[in-house]
């Protein structure tokens, strides 16, 4: 189970990490899109420097637990707007990644040691 949650986290991380540079890159499609919600470029950028971000830590075993719950807002969010525009087939499918990261951010913080535990054995 540990192997197969790794390797859904680092597929889910790398989702994540190419999300946030089409974002940074400002990729027409993309930029478009959320343009027709207000998002200026710079906010754009900054969605997408959050989503690279938080793909990089979900990588990283040690912050996992922490980069998970930032991808899973970030693909909320997308998949969010999705929904808004209208577009239920595709939104209703982005839902996946969030259901996944959050299932990789819940197994992570489940296996951090708790602080209670640590001062028991000082």
């Amino acid at each position: 189970m540990k192997t197969a949650i790794t390797v859904l986290a680092v597929a889910l991380g790398l989702l994540s990490i190419a999300a946030g540079v089409a974002k940074v890159t400002l990729v027409p499609e993309e930029a478009t899109f959320l343009h027709q919600f207000s998002f200026t470029d710079t906010s754009i950028i900054a969605f997408g420097l959050a989503q690279a971000l938080g793909g990089v830590l979900m990588v990283i075993r040690r912050t996992r637990a922490y980069g998970a719950l930032v991808c899973a807002a970030g693909f909320a969010l997308s998949a969010g707007l999705l929904l808004a525009a209208g577009n239920l087939s595709f939104g209703g499918v982005s839902l996946l990644p969030v259901l996944l990261t959050g299932f990789v951010a819940y197994q992570a913080f489940a296996r951090r040691p708790s602080s209670q535990a640590i001062r028991d054995d000082a």
